[in-house]
């Protein structure tokens, strides 16, 4: 499969029109959207700025485990580990003479050691993808099933795995399941909140997380319910609207 965006249109061979549609959120009716999320003028202009940015819709086995190994990780080195698990346990295609990998199945990983995954280079990450392949493997999981649980209860289901806290839950919520309500806080939406909705929290928590450089649990989902809350059920789309505009302005 070959995709490409050429200005406004998207192009693509050797792909189902379906999946593409699901894949990049073609689906989703922004100008619905963004009427639910316009609740201020900030996050208003990051809807201008960023107009027809969509929520992609991952495979939930892939998110899952792309979440887990970015924890605590820049972009280069999260893409530098992915492709050395997908060349090490994914299947070689060719593609216009070139070579590429697909993305391990569970049974693969499952079947790895520990020293295999940290030979990819996830560190103390390799233990938490082994326990989680496993896991899912032995039960069978069925990723399909979760889509029709609330988002809560589907929350509390994804963090009993290895490795899974509530960010990363959220984001496979939100980038994978199709929880548009769930709203991931990493270090870009925690600025957003204390620089533009600061207001909205109580002293007592403002005071803290500004001195904190990393959230507590708590704190991480009093800012996640602030977003669910304020924002509706399009919080994720608000929140990444807000993500990158807040990188942009800063």
């Amino acid at each position: 499969m070959k995709v490409r965006q050429v200005e406004g249109e998207i192009e693509y061979v050797n792909a189902d029109e379906k999946f593409v549609n699901h894949y990049f959120g073609l689906e989703d009716d922004l100008q619905v959207i963004a009427e639910s999320i316009n609740k201020d003028a900030h996050v208003s202009r990051a809807l201008e700025a960023y107009w027809g940015l969509r929520l992609i819709r991952q495979d939930p086995w892939e998110c899952l485990i792309s979440y887990i190994c970015a924890t605590y990780k820049s972009i280069p080195a999260i893409k530098h580990m992915l492709n050395n698990m997908a060349q090490k346990f994914g299947e070689k295609q060719v593609l216009d003479g070139n070579n590429f990998y697909t993305f391990p199945e569970c049974k693969a990983l499952a079947a790895a050691t520990e020293q295999d995954l940290i030979g990819c280079g996830l560190g103390y990450r390799a233990k938490y993808v082994l326990t989680t392949a496993k896991k899912i493997r032995e039960d069978n999981f069925d990723f399909e099933a979760l889509r029709k649980l609330p988002y809560l209860e589907t929350k509390k289901v994804l963090m009993q795995f290895s490795g899974v806290g509530a960010k990363v839950a959220d984001c496979v919520l939100l980038f994978s399941l199709g929880k548009s309500e769930a709203f991931p806080v990493d270090v870009w939406v925690k600025r957003v909140i204390l620089n533009h909705y600061g207001e909205k929290l109580s002293p007592e928590v403002l005071q803290r997380i500004e001195k904190s450089e990393s959230l507590s649990t708590g704190d991480y989902e009093r800012l996640n319910r602030f977003g669910r809350s304020y924002f509706g059920k399009y919080a994720g789309y608000a929140q990444e609207y807000l993500y990158h505009y807040e990188r942009i302005t800063v």
